[in-house]
């Protein structure tokens, strides 16, 4: 998409569908910057599930489309039912331009549909048609790794895109933002990008005030603590496949250090509740995963357990080393050796007290 076209008082849709951690990065950054670049221009958003929350948090005005989770199944024909429903709602709004900045399969067979209707499309689609990609379908011919990497199935107008599955992080250029700003600038083209994915707090709704308890049941924390920090361990998910296994063990030992924790571990808080109560703590400790994000939308300080991923994909505040996959926890590692790599607890807590410690010289 060439930015200096001119787009005033012209309808954009924007597509980023892949996740809320997606929405809540890429999407929110992209968003700012195409008002920024257009500012007499309506711009509406296309994503996915919780990520209408979070497109909502930025612009309560916003027009959104979504799909609700169960509405976008592993099954492909009912997938392609559910998504020409949304090319059903998308066309009669005479889009001046619809910008597919998503790079899953079936957003880039949305945006190669509304191509081969006539939309001015932008960005990231299927490389066939989709009279093409029903053929093959119909012969049986369409083989499975089609729909399953992009290098088989995309094609894109942003010429940057050909870098997207390189190990850009092992580079000497470095980003700031990690992933967000090396696909919005590098990928996409957006040179002068500003990525800003913050989130205002005093739109998300009050958090129910947590109750710590110490292990003698008492309510509160140890007494040589007067102003105690609040850890928020969003360990639940991550990207690797399997979550921090050792987080009551961590839990305790920073209770024992006087701080409040509280862990997303047994429950699923609402979206804007768990961002509600991580923009009340001081710390938030994530693996690679969904959570990742939350630290860095609310300007809470964030550290990483790293694992397998590099900390310079999402460049957070903090990050432990960078390890191998664990052939015990993780469910897709096979190895003779069975000895758990995982950050040990002991040296998690000791870490976070650093942390505190060095914050407060």
């Amino acid at each position: 998409m060439n930015e200096s076209a001119s787009l005033k008082s012209e309808r954009i849709l924007l597509i980023r569908m892949l996740s809320v951690k997606d929405a809540a990065t890429i999407g929110v950054a992209a968003f700012r910057h195409f008002r920024q670049a257009f500012p007499e221009s309506h711009i509406d958003f296309l994503t996915f599930g919780d990520g209408v929350d979070i497109i909502k948090l930025i612009d309560p005005d916003i027009t959104t489309f979504s799909l609700p989770a169960h509405a976008w199944p592993n099954d492909l024909l009912v997938a392609i039912e559910a998504f020409l429903g949304l090319a059903e709602k998308i066309i009669p709004n005479q889009y001046s331009q619809i910008v597919n900045l998503d790079t899953a399969f079936m957003p880039c067979f949305l945006a190669r549909f509304l191509h081969d209707a006539g939309e001015n499309v932008a960005g990231n689609m299927l490389n066939i048609s989709v009279q093409s990609l029903f053929s093959q379908f119909k012969e049986q011919s369409l083989k499975p790794e089609f729909v399953q990497s992009t290098e088989y199935y995309m094609q894109s107008t942003f010429s940057g895109m050909s870098r997207l599955h390189s190990r850009w992080w092992d580079t000497q250029q470095q980003f700031d933002a990690g992933f967000t700003e090396f696909y919005l600038r590098e990928c996409c083209g957006f040179k002068n990008i500003d990525i800003d994915i913050r989130i205002s707090t005093e739109h998300l709704p009050a958090a129910k005030s947590p109750i710590f308890f110490n292990d003698k049941g008492n309510s509160g924390v140890q007494d040589s603590i007067e102003h105690p920090k609040t850890i928020a361990l969003c360990l639940a998910d991550a990207h690797d496949g399997y979550a921090y296994p050792y987080v009551f063990e961590l839990k305790h030992l920073l209770e024992a250090k006087g701080y409040r924790v509280w862990t997303n571990a047994q429950s699923k808080l609402p979206l804007l509740e768990m961002l509600s109560k991580v923009s009340a703590a001081d710390l938030v400790v994530t693996k690679p995963g969904e959570s990742q994000w939350y630290g860095t939308a609310v300007g809470c300080l964030t550290l990483l357990i790293s694992a397998s991923e590099s900390p310079l994909l999402s460049m957070p505040d903090y990050a432990t080393e960078q390890t191998e996959r664990c052939p015990v926890h993780c469910p897709f590692t096979q190895s003779n050796h069975e000895q758990c790599c995982c950050d040990k607890p002991e040296e998690l807590a000791d870490g976070i007290e650093s942390i505190f410690t060095e914050l407060s010289r």
